[in-house]
Parts: structure tokens; C-alpha cells; sequence
């Protein structure tokens, strides 16, 4: 029997077909059948990501400092990442609807062997869905998996089929990877069928028709130049998309950064003005209170005159009073029975003042008293008080002022600061917007007619990740170009 190997994979899928829980617009399905369908293996695709994911996912999540950076469900992150699909389906068969049905059974029985050595030769595919289809024109295996590699930095246990096939042992990568590893599992289908099928011969299958050993010798080495030509050209575009997005992160992210410290700027600005106006305000309440210390001032001088007027009245040097005289006082003493009276003279210690001499005393015990009493009478007074007062509060406002002058002198430094980390900042975005239009130049020069296949992918892209798309619009300004370039010609 001449017959082909059907291998095909997709990360498309519909598990109610599969499981035949909708068979509804699928006229090929025979009712009468569906009790001859085998279903090797059903469960949720959540809890395959449990199990295979969540020990990583947990042990992940305790180095988190930050609760932004922790998973909270892995699934749900995989289904939301453009560029990770969540699970892979396989659809293998042996030959073709149109084959003698004679074969029916011995292709189901291959098929069944195959499903159930599956996941042990393919251990990082992990299946959650497998049912071996026997109500349609030929019978055939849908298998249903999730690619997972381990990791050695941060996530230790991720989805990926590239990675995925590589740790099983499959060597290449990207179309040659998936080539090896469709290689390697159709032999062994091919040894499968042999066993159950008498002369089973594989057919190398081009375009649908079934060709001998040498057409498909011809036909492989003709498919093997123009795979490698196409390789060539996606790794290109790879490389090209790879440097387009690294540039249009780096610019967004540049631009964050630049709109961060702009706003940052601003918020010193603020906090500079409301600085200046605080100062402001210390130097009129300065000026307020140099004005009152200054009409106590004037009070001041104006007492000390009224003191130093009294004071002048008062002797500078020990006073020594004048007098006319020691009193003297005769006293007669008659304590003798005969004979004269005694008659004795004694001093009694006063002194005896001419009238001048007392009024001049007099004036100068009065200034001295008058002099006391200003001087009590002005510790006492208000304006003396409240002079002291505006000392401590001036000194007070002397000491924040300078101490608002520092802060807007740090402020100012550090405006100046950001301005210069702003306009290095716009030179690099200036830079990148420079490599992004070589870039878009080359690639338009390289892939000429796949270039708008390309940016559409890139518009696409990008558009969907919210990103500004620097790449249409150095299209944007090309076209602009010509057009202005045109009615000059006009």
C-alpha cells in the first residue's frame, strides 16, 4: 500500500469539534460512528498549567518585592501575550479517505499505538486533550499540548515550543527545528504502520499528488533552495523587527523618562516659586519690623534726651554739701550744793546751712530722685518691651530667610540638573529616530515587494501594543515627500 503520513501542527483549535460535543455543520462526520471515537486524554488546560506551572509560578513569586510583579495566574498571562500562544494541536493520519477501506482498522490501530506512546516521547509537550477521530472519511489523531521548557532565570518553568523541543534532544531552530522533530515522529509512525499495514510504502506528498522517489527527490531539493531563500529573508525581517522594536521601546521609553523629569522640572519650578514667595513675604515682615524698630528707635533717643537733661543736673563726682558751721550747744550744769555753776560747751553733731547753701542741696536730692523715677517709669514702658520683642522675632526671620535662600539655591541646581538630563535625553531620541529611518530605508531597499507585507505586520503590531509607530511615520513623511515633490513638477 502507497501512502502518505499527515503531521501538522497549529495553535489553533476547536476542543468541541474534537470532543464532538458540537457536531453541527460538520457534514463529514458519520453519526452512526461516533461510538468507534477514542478519547486517550481530557482535561482543563488550567489545571495541566497547575500542574506543570504553579511550583515555578510560587517560588517566582516569593523573590517578588513588588506585588506588580507577581503572577497571579499564569494562564491568564499567556493568553493575553501576543507573542506566546498557550497550547499547540497536532492532527496526524495515515493516508487518505479515498484509500481501500480495507486499511480502516489497521490505521486506526497505529494511530491508537501512536497516542499512547505520545507524551513519552514527547515529554515537554504536555497533553490536556487527545481523541482519536474514527467517524470521518479516514481516521486520524487530534492532539491537543502545551509546549513548556525549563528556564534557569527568573520563571524556571515557561511555555514554548522552540525551547521546548530543543530540551527533548530535536537540534535546529525555527522551520529546520520543527522539520527534525516532524522528521524524527513520522518515522516512527512510518514503523507503526508497517507493523499493522502488509507492504505499506510512504508516499512523499508534493502539492497533494503523490510522486515517485525520484520527482520527490527533485521536488525536495527544488523546496529545500526555496525554503532556505525564505529562511534567509524572515531571519532578515527578524532581525529588522527586532532592531525596529528595540529602537521603538527604547524611544517610549525615553520618552517616559523625558516626560517623568519634565514633570519633575515642573514640580520644582512650583516648589521654587512658592519658595521666592516665602521669601517675599519674610523680607516685607523684615521690613515691616525694621520700620517699627526704627520709630522705637527714634522714641528711644527721645526719652535718653529727657534722662540726659535730668542727669545733668546731678553731680558727676561725690557730692561734699557746704555748711557754715558745726552746732555747738552750752549747757550749764548747777549739781553743787555751793559754789558757781559749771558751764560746758558741746558739739551735737548737725551741721548749720545757709539759706543758698540748703536750696542748693535741696535741687540736687530732687534732680537725683527725678532721675529714679524715668528710669524705673521707662523699664516698664511698652515701646521698651516690645523693642526686645521685634529683636527676637527679626532674628527669627533672618534665620528662615537664609534658610529659604539655601533651599532655592539647591532648587535651582537641581532644575538645572534636569534641563541637562532632558536635552541628553532628546539627543538620544533624536538618535534612534535616525535609526529607525535607516532602518525603514533598508528595509524597503531589501524586500521591495514584501515591504508592505511587512509593515502591515509592523502597524499591526504595534497598534495593538498601544506604541507609537515611528516606522509609518517615516512612510507617512515619504509620502508626504513625493506629493510636495509632484506639484513642484506641476
Amino acid at each position: 500500500m502507497l501512502a502518505s503520513i499527515s503531521f501538522n501542527q497549529s495553535h489553533q483549535s476547536s476542543l468541541s469539534h474534537n470532543n464532538r460535543e458540537n457536531t453541527h455543520g460538520n457534514p463529514g462526520i458519520d453519526p452512526t460512528r461516533l461510538d468507534e471515537n477514542i478519547y486517550f486524554v481530557q482535561k482543563d488546560i488550567r489545571s495541566v498549567y497547575k500542574d506543570v506551572f504553579q511550583e515555578a509560578v510560587d517560588k517566582y513569586n516569593e523573590k517578588q518585592k513588588r506585588n506588580d510583579r507577581k503572577i497571579d495566574d499564569y494562564y491568564d498571562k499567556i493568553r493575553k501575550d501576543d507573542k506566546t500562544h498557550e497550547q499547540r494541536e497536532l492532527v496526524v493520519a495515515i493516508g487518505e479517505g479515498k484509500d481501500d477501506p480495507m486499511y480502516r482498522g489497521a490505521k486506526k490501530e497505529a494511530l491508537k499505538c501512536y497516542a499512547e506512546v505520545f507524551q513519552e516521547r514527547n515529554p515537554n509537550l504536555a497533553v490536556y486533550n487527545m481523541v482519536l477521530h474514527d467517524d470521518e472519511a479516514n481516521p486520524h489523531l487530534h492532539i491537543n499540548y502545551v509546549p513548556n521548557f525549563e528556564n534557569s532565570r527568573g520563571l524556571t518553568r515557561r511555555v514554548g515550543m522552540d525551547k521546548a523541543l530543543q530540551q527533548q534532544g530535536v537540534e535546529g531552530t525555527g522551520r529546520g527545528l520543527i522539520a527534525k522533530w516532524r522528521e524524527s515522529e513520522t518515522a516512527y509512525i512510518e514503523q507503526l504502520a508497517k507493523d499493522y499495514i502488509p507492504n505499506f510504502e510512504r508516499a512523499n506528498v508534493g502539492s497533494h499528488k503523490y510522486m515517485k522517489i525520484r520527482q520527490y527527490k527533485e521536488y525536495a531539493e527544488a523546496k529545500s533552495i526555496i525554503e532556505n531563500q525564505v529562511q534567509e529573508k524572515e531571519t532578515q525581517l527578524q532581525i529588522i523587527d527586532r532592531h525596529l522594536r528595540n529602537d521603538e521601546e527604547k524611544a517610549n521609553e525615553l520618552q517616559v523618562v523625558k516626560k517623568y523629569l519634565e514633570n519633575d522640572v515642573n514640580d520644582k519650578y512650583v516648589e521654587l516659586k512658592s519658595v521666592n514667595q516665602e521669601i517675599e513675604s519674610g523680607n516685607e515682615k523684615l521690613q515691616l519690623i525694621g520700620q517699627r524698630y526704627v520709630e522705637l528707635e527714634k522714641r528711644v533717643k527721645q526719652k535718653q534726651k529727657e534722662l540726659d537733661s535730668a542727669t545733668d543736673q546731678v553731680p558727676n563726682e561725690p557730692v561734699v554739701i557746704p555748711f557754715l558751721r558745726r552746732e555747738i550747744i552750752t549747757e550749764v550744769q548747777n549739781n553743787k550744793t555751793f559754789g558757781k555753776a559749771e558751764v560746758r560747751k558741746r558739739k551735737t553733731g548737725n551741721y548749720v546751712l545757709s539759706p543758698e547753701q540748703y536750696q542748693e542741696f535741696t535741687k540736687q536730692v530732687n534732680a537725683a530722685v527725678t532721675i529714679k523715677k524715668d528710669y524705673e517709669r521707662l523699664r516698664e514702658t511698652d515701646f521698651v518691651q516690645e523693642n526686645e520683642s521685634l529683636k527676637a522675632h527679626a532674628e527669627g526671620w533672618m534665620e528662615a530667610n537664609r534658610t529659604l535662600k539655601q533651599e532655592k539655591s539647591q532648587l535651582q541646581k537641581e532644575v538645572g540638573t534636569l534641563n541637562t538630563e532632558i536635552s541628553s535625553l532628546k539627543s538620544h531620541i533624536k538618535d534612534l529616530q535616525m535609526n529607525i529611518r535607516v532602518l525603514y530605508q533598508q528595509t524597503k531597499k531589501n524586500f521591495k515587494d514584501k515591504f508592505q507585507t511587512f509593515r502591515e505586520l509592523i502597524k499591526n503590531e504595534l497598534a495593538n501594543k498601544g506604541v507609537n509607530n515611528q516606522f509609518e511615520s517615516e512612510y507617512k513623511r515619504e509620502i508626504v515627500s513625493r506629493q510636495r515633490g509632484f506639484d513642484r513638477d506641476r
